[in-house]
Order: structure tokens, then sequence, then C-alpha cells
């Protein structure tokens, strides 16, 4: 990334890439790993302009304009939904599309999903051909609701996600521009987590920060000195910004961050603070079930709807919130299938075999046993006591360990 001069592990993936092309390891099709193909609304949408069907991976954009676009009609509709006015011939099209969609787009889709470094090439062995069917994640039952599971149960965390799953909707399907704040490039604002939920901070509407696409992706897990204020001062006003098994590490180092640096170093414990957590609680769920560990989950809040009213994304601090309670068959379905991801993530934790976190859980073994015996027992007050300071002693060794290095 810095002998290129790129923001992101994705960006410096695509431009080493040897081919360009991508052969997925399922079915043997080669696809570009670029932003070439059309998302699910964009495919919808150029079916009706098209009058065909066709899978996402079937056809680029410019495969699409070139092959199916056989009229000017055609033509001007497939501009028209990309933002073009006006285009000489079908090149100058497929060249102004390209100039701005390819290295990351809210219309269309890469060939390939990257994941530097975690993947040795940079990218899943899957592609957009076969990834709906070999990634339980995308299954069509949960793309539904994808925002809330990743980031609601996934990590276990705090606060009222279906809020912020709400407020993270109106981000997304939002077509107004907006000049970002970090860049400067006018596009339009996707929703930062200024705490992210991945290193154990919860949801909160307050907990968003507006920037393009191309930054939010650069910007990954990791946070700033201003972002590590921003929180502080929210803890100031009584808004909880963090959840309670990374409360420790989070009050422990806060106020030691003084420089960015300081900030990256943060996040980096605290991944490794929240991964210990969650392979401590698949130890405790393994050997207890799901009984106590529920009591530490929150589903009642998909009981609710909510409209949201007087959104700019650049100033969600005014927003108009309608709560409305909502029983209705689909949200207390949601609320039942969520829980059940919560505890598949326990369940398939140890299997995940890409992780660099190195594990502490041992130093805490002995608490660990007393904390399954005492759920045995049914004795749950006593219980989230002693986990509660296993999960602290925890972390103050892994603060001890990674600081030191």
């Amino acid at each position: 990334m810095q002998e290129l001069g790129v923001k992101s592990m994705a960006e410096a993936a695509r431009i080493i890439h040897p081919t360009k092309q991508h052969v997925c390891q399922c079915c043997g099709k080669s696809l570009s790993i670029y932003y070439e193909y059309p998302n699910k609304r964009t495919l919808k949408r150029l079916h009706h302009i098209l009058g065909i069907t066709f899978k996402q991976s079937d056809y680029t954009i410019k495969e699409i304009i070139e092959k199916l676009c056989d009229n000017k009609t055609k033509l001007l509709k497939v501009a028209s939904l990309f933002g073009i006015n006006q285009f000489r011939n079908k090149d100058d099209l497929i060249n102004q599309i390209y100039s701005t969609h390819r290295n990351g787009s809210t219309l269309l889709s890469p060939g390939v999903m990257s994941n530097p470094p975690d993947r040795f090439d940079g990218f899943h062995s899957d592609g957009l051909c076969c990834r709906e069917k070999t990634d339980i994640g995308r299954h069509a039952d949960n793309m539904r609701n994808y925002g809330q599971d990743r980031r609601a149960y996934e990590h276990w965390s705090d606060g009222n996600y279906n809020l912020a799953n709400a407020i993270m909707t109106k981000f997304s399907i939002g077509k107004r521009m907006y000049q970002c704040l970090i860049c400067g490039k006018t596009d339009k604002m996707s929703a930062d987590h200024i705490g992210p939920i991945s290193l154990g901070f919860c949801h909160s509407q307050y907990n968003f920060a507006p920037m393009c696409r191309s930054c939010n992706s650069a910007k990954n897990n990791r946070f700033t000195l201003e972002d590590v204020k921003k929180l502080i001062a929210l803890e100031s006003q009584e808004i909880q910004v963090i959840s309670w098994h990374s409360k420790y590490v989070w009050d422990a180092l806060k106020m030691k961050v003084s420089s960015d640096e300081d900030a990256k170093k943060l996040s980096s414990i605290m991944v490794s603070c929240h991964h210990n957590i969650l392979h401590l609680l698949s130890i405790i769920y393994k050997a207890t079930g799901e009984t106590f560990l529920r009591n530490y989950l929150h589903p009642e809040y998909s009981l609710f709807k909510y409209k949201i009213k007087n959104f700019n994304p650049l100033n969600i601090s005014k927003l108009e919130i309608e709560e409305i309670s909502s029983n209705s068959r689909n949200n207390i379905k949601n609320s039942q299938r969520i829980v059940r991801i919560a505890f598949e993530t326990l369940k398939e934790f140890d299997k995940k075999n890409n992780r660099r976190t190195r594990f502490y859980t041992d130093t805490v073994k002995d608490s660990i046993n007393d904390v399954i015996t005492l759920i045995k027992q049914n004795n749950f007050k006593d219980a989230d006591i002693l986990l509660r300071k296993a999960i602290q002693h925890l972390t103050s060794t892994i603060i001890s360990k990674e600081t030191a290095e």
C-alpha cells in the first residue's frame, strides 16, 4: 500500500494481481477481479431495461453494453442508470462507467471479493458465480438482514442494532451526492462506525460518521485519535459507546491515546481482546448450552420498526426517529433467527483457521471452569459476576502482553 500510494489493501491486491482474472475454485469460471458485474439491484433494473434475464456473473457491464444493448433506447436507459447524460458511442459510455466505478461502486460488484491479508493471494476462493452457495452468510435468508446478522450478534454487541440498521439503510438507499469530509471527493455517503463493532463497540444512532465508500473501505476496522475523542465526548454525555464485555480494555487505554499511531495500536489490542472474549464465550457455550448466555442478547430490539425523518448523512444528530412496536410474524422470526446466528458464531468459532489472534484463555481456565460449574447449578447471578471478573483478568493479560511488544 505504501509503495503504490493507495488507501486500501483491496486496491493494492488488485494492482499487483498478475492476470486481473480470478478462477473460481468451486466451478472453474474465470471472472474479472474488478467491479465490472451488476450488483443485485442493478441486475433487476437491467432485466427490466433489456427485457431479458441473466445471472450476475454472466456478463460484465462492458459485455452487456456491447452485446445486449442493440438499440439507442436501451443505451440511453443504461447510461441513465449510471448517471451519464452524454456519450458519443458505446466505447465512450463504457469508458465513462469504468472510470467511475471499476475500483469500487454501489452499482457494480467485483468478480471475486478481496480478503487481504488473510488470503495469501488477496482474494477469496469462490467467485461471484458461486458465492451465495458457498458462503453461508450470503444465503438469501441471511442477506435479507445482512447488516443485522453480521454487526449485531456475530460480535455479541450491545445497543439497539435494529435502529442502527435502519439508519444504515437510509445511507445505502440515498442517491444524493455530498462532499466526503475525509478526501473531499463528491460521492454518495456510507456510514462508518466511529467505534467499530468488530472491536467491541456497541450499536448506537450516535456511532456513525459519513464518508465515501472508498474512504470507509480504506479505514477498515481501524480508528483514529479523532474517533477516540468523539467516543469519549459521547460518553461524557452518558451515551453508551462500548459493549459490556469490551468495556475493560476501552476504559484501561482510552485516555492514553494521544496520536493516530496510539489509536491504531489500541484498535489492534481491542481486536485481540474481542476475539479472546468470543473464544471464552464459545467455551462456555459448548459446555453449558444457550440458557445462561442468552441473558447477554437482546432479541427484543427486533420487535420494533423505525420511521426516520429529516435524514441528512452529514448531520445525523438531528434525526427525527419514530419507534413503532411491531409483533409481526416476520419481526418475531427475525428476533429468533438473530439469536440463532449468535450461537452459531460461538459454535463455529474454532473452525476459523485464518485468524492471526493469539489466545490467552488458558490464563483464566480455572475461572471458566468455575463459571461453567455455577451455570450447571443454575446460579446465574454468581456466574455473571465471575464471568465479568474472568474477562477483566483476561483483558489485563492481553494488554500487558501486547503493549510490551
